[in-house]
């Protein structure tokens, strides 16, 4: 069942330094393959590619604003026009796998004359255990999260740098 009307995400983040931040959003906007659509006081309007590489189709539309709010510093509000989560196909898929590969680790030694299901099932626990890790990552907002976090994090480096 597909969705008609998506949902928003809207981030926020507060304490990012103000200086350059235009300069670093346009450098943000050129690294992920996206295209600055407008641009205003203390804002831009932006679309930022769902996929990369050839089979890119769609695109995310966001806009990104600042209102200072200490000495040289911004509370930056990042829109999204729908929530950019991870594909729920592929993590229902890798939790399936990670419990296939689970179960195999736990028969093998119930097999005692079977070599090959010893590796089959040390593979197994491999993906059980690496499926787990992932899942454990935090991926809600997808790319406007990862875009937010790249520019405070640039941000407070170059004003790391300049002290």
């Amino acid at each position: 069942m597909t969705e008609t009307n998506p949902r928003p995400v809207e981030l926020k983040e507060d304490r990012i330094p103000m200086a350059g931040i235009e300069e670093t959003i346009s450098n943000l906007i050129d690294l992920y393959g996206g295209e600055l659509t407008s641009s205003g006081a203390n804002e831009r309007r932006f679309t930022l590619p769902l996929r990369r590489g050839l089979a890119a189709a769609g695109g995310i539309e966001c806009t990104i604003s600042w209102a200072p709010s200490d000495v040289g510093e911004a509370i930056v509000t990042l829109v999204c026009n729908r929530d950019v989560d991870a594909p729920k196909a592929q993590r229902v898929f890798l939790l399936v796998a990670g419990v296939i590969g689970s179960l195999l680790f736990m028969i093998w030694p119930f097999f005692l004359h079977s070599r090959e299901l010893g590796t089959l099932a040390w593979i197994g626990g491999v993906v059980a255990f690496a499926v787990y890790f992932m899942t454990l990552r935090k991926t809600s907002g997808g790319i406007a999260y990862d875009f937010l976090r790249r520019l405070s994090r640039e941000q407070r480096s170059r004003q790391a740098a300049h002290e």
